[in-house]
């Protein structure tokens, strides 16, 4: 991923690092304003800061747990497993099905779209993280299983998916104590 922002711009927002206090009171207001924008806008930015900010990236995923994605921007697949490479050790359910629903949906998808992304996810899954591709790997099962598709389109599908390395046994079921939380869009 390329360097397209200037760090300058967001500086000025980042103060000071606490190591003690819980979420948020670990930085002050300002920098908590900023990862939330971040956080809700274009996770390429946000994965920009935290490059040079990693000490941020505990903070910013504990936060992406509670996101309710106000702004409906659908994340960069590759910001997205940046992200996912940064926070391995924070991977708490709700934070990655969180992050998920920031992927691009397939549901208005039509056939040679859903080939296109197929085509994608296969000849770059070396550069997108294992979850997200076992991600859209489920998605297209289950769009190819309940999709109203001839037997030969869904072979053609079928084949594709084989091609897939899943390499990923993140489980999505929500058994974790965040299971509970009442998230308008995971209803």
């Amino acid at each position: 991923m390329q360097e397209e922002f200037d760090l300058e711009n967001y500086e000025r927002f980042l103060g000071g690092f606490k190591e003690e206090g819980a979420h948020w009171e670990k930085m002050q207001k300002r920098t908590a304003t900023l990862f939330q924008v971040l956080i809700d806008g274009d996770l390429r930015e946000l994965v920009f800061v935290l490059r040079h900010y990693p000490m941020y990236v505990e903070v910013v995923c504990d936060h992406f747990r509670y996101l309710y994605n106000y702004s409906e921007q659908v994340a960069d697949l590759y910001a997205a497993s940046e992200l996912l490479e940064m926070s391995e050790g924070y991977h708490q359910k709700q934070f990655v099905r969180n992050l998920m629903q920031k992927l691009e949906k397939l549901d208005e998808y039509e056939l040679s779209a859903l080939k296109g992304l197929l085509e994608q996810l296969i000849e770059e899954q070396e550069k997108i993280h294992p979850i997200i591709i076992g991600y859209y790997k489920s998605e297209i099962e289950t769009k190819i299983e309940k999709g109203e598709y001839h037997t030969l389109q869904k072979k053609v599908l079928e084949k594709m998916l084989g091609k897939l390395e899943s390499k990923s046994d993140f489980d999505f079921r929500a058994s974790d104590r965040d299971a509970l939380l009442a998230i308008p869009y995971m209803d």
